[in-house]
Formats: C-alpha cells, structure tokens, sequence
C-alpha cells in the first residue's frame, strides 16, 4: 500500500512516500480505508525524535475513513464510514469497561507511536476506538474530530468548566487551540487566547474568544489578568513549557489548567510558592475517550461546532504539511487527503 514513513529522525524531508505491508487485522478488529488523516503537533515531535518513536514508523493519530473489512460480531461492515478514537484500547480491561478509554494499556496502543498510523491507505482498527460517521460530514472535516476537537472537549470536562467561567487557551491558533476556544464559548464561558501571530487573532476572536492576546515570549499573565479582571478560573494548556508559567500567574485563586500541550518535552521549572499559596490545580489531561468522540460527531453533525481546516494536503505530500505547520502558518488543523 501507499504510505508516508518516517525513516528517520529530522526535518519534514525524513517523511518519505513509500509503499508498505498492507496491515493485517487480528480476531476481533477491522481494516479501514483511510480516506483523510490529521496532522498535529505530536507528530511533528514524533519526527524530529522527541518522543523516543521507533523507526520506521508511520504517523498519524487522527484518521476517517471507510471499513474495508469489518468485525466478526458484525458491529462495522465494509462501506461503513468511520472515525478512529487516536488509541485502539482493548475494549475489556477495568479502565476500558469505567470509559477511561485513552488511559488503557492493554490494547494495541496509539496510533503512529505503538502501532502504524494514519499517513498510509489502509489502517487497524477496532470496535472500541471506532465511531460511525455520519454523510453529513465529509472525511476532511472529520479528521479534525479525534485529536483537533476531541482533546479540548476532554480538557474542559477535566477542568469542569461552566457558564460563567473565564477560561484561558494557550496555542490558541492551533488545531488543538481554536477548537478549544470554540468549545469553551459553547459552554457559556468567557474564552481568552493567547497567540504568537497577530495574523490568527482574527480567527480565534472567530472562534469565540473575548478577548485574544498576541505574545511570543510567554509574558502574558498581566494582559490576562486585566482582561478577566483579576484572574482566569481554568486554562487549557496547549503549549506546556514556553507558557506554563504564564499560564499559572495568569490563574486566579483556586484555578486550575489542564496540561495538554507538550512543544518542548523538556522538563520545566514550577514556582511551588505560587501553586501553594493559590491553592492552585494541576491536571493532565491525555488525548480523548471513545464516548467524547461520538460526542464530538454528534455537536459537529449538529452544527454546534465546526472543523476548521485550514490547509489540505495529498498523502505524498506529508512533509510540505509538516514545513507548513513549523513556519506557523497553519491555523485550525492540517489534514492530509488519502
């Protein structure tokens, strides 16, 4: 089959268009046709060796696509169209059978860390990291939901933010980012982004953010602070390390943030006085469940949130995606067409 591998660690030119084994489904899983696959900011870290990937590998977590050849039990049939949770869990295990689906290490892992992704015609799958796609959205469209949409959805729900919440987005331009601040304004909170461009601000006041600060070198909390008036209840933490701090002086008394991002997977410096004496909260939050993707399908099926794609891609052309999105020229998500 086609396919776009990482044959080893570097710039955009390690991606290479090549043909591949065509993947083999075990008892219980499905093939897919992968008809679109997003392009995130893990696989460019993925690429250039930060995150111990093995070699070769195919990237890729954010897949749509058809079912080439279903399960045994018959819950998905070929034609059947389809979106992929970005971690094929067991279905079976105790955190699996409680939903925390994105915390299971018994299934076959994530996508283009554990086991080949979604930069190739033809993936594995199972049904319980599979979602049914509605017509409605086309392939494109829903190759933003897994990752793009479905990890602010779940750091929201980490954070429990409501009606009335003032939430900060770091990243904000980003695909993780702008859908984060459209969710956080669906909610009824007041959504604040801070971007490094000032060409995405107008996007992400698009989104639904109040109020978008352009800053590009982490000293924002002021700004912040100034527009919430006083103090934000939650961030969502799409950067990590060149925002972290900021992100914290940013909080008010009692607030908390949601650690999504991780652009430089260094480990960081944390002023415990601060986090001490506000009493503030640290929380991981790990890509999404497989229930927050169906959930995702349905808010988008209903128009209640939109995909914002901003550039597309043919398959071969994986690394002219990723050169785009390291010039910080992409904003929402990148996807590459199958």
């Amino acid at each position: 089959m086609r396919a776009v591998v990482l044959e080893r660690f570097g710039e955009p030119s390690a991606l290479v268009a090549a043909e591949a084994p065509r993947p083999q489904r075990a008892a219980g899983e499905l093939l897919v046709s992968v008809r679109a696959c997003g392009v995130c900011g893990h696989d460019l870290l993925a690429r250039r060796g930060a995150l111990g990937t093995a070699l070769p590998q195919v990237l890729g977590h954010e897949v749509a696509g058809e079912v080439l050849e279903g399960d045994e039990d018959g819950r998905f049939a070929p034609g059947d169209r389809v979106v992929l949770n970005q971690r094929m869990s067991c279905g079976k295990c105790a955190v699996c059978r409680s939903g925390a689906t994105n915390r299971c290490v018994r299934g076959a892992g994530f996508y283009g860390d554990d086991l080949p992704g979604g930069y190739a015609e033809v993936i594995r799958a199972a049904p319980s990291n599979t979602v049914a796609l509605p017509d409605a959205l086309s392939f494109v469209q829903a190759a933003a939901l897994p990752c793009g949409i479905c990890t602010g959805l779940h750091a929201l729900g980490r954070l429990g933010v409501q009606a009335g919440d003032t939430v900060l987005v770091t990243g904000a331009g980003g695909g993780v980012g702008l859908h984060a601040v459209a969710l956080a304004h669906r909610t009824g909170a007041r959504a604040i982004g801070v971007v490094r461009r000032a060409g995405k601000a107008a996007v992400v006041r698009d989104a639904g953010a109040e109020t978008v600060i352009v800053n590009d070198d982490g000293d924002f909390s002021r700004a912040v602070r100034d527009a919430a008036g006083g103090g934000v209840d939650a961030v969502v933490e799409c950067v990590g390390a060149p925002t972290l701090a900021g992100s914290l002086r940013a909080l008010r008394a009692g607030g908390r943030v949601a650690l999504v991002g991780n652009v430089d997977p260094e480990a960081v410096a944390l002023h415990l006085g601060l986090v001490i004496l506000k009493e503030l909260e640290l929380l991981g939050s790990s890509h999404a469940t497989v229930a927050e993707l169906s959930d995702a399908v349905g808010l988008v099926a209903a128009g209640e949130i939109a995909p914002h794609v901003s550039h597309t891609f043919p398959l071969a052309d994986a690394a002219q995606a990723h050169a785009l999105i390291e010039r910080g020229e992409a904003t929402g998500r990148v996807v590459l067409e199958v």
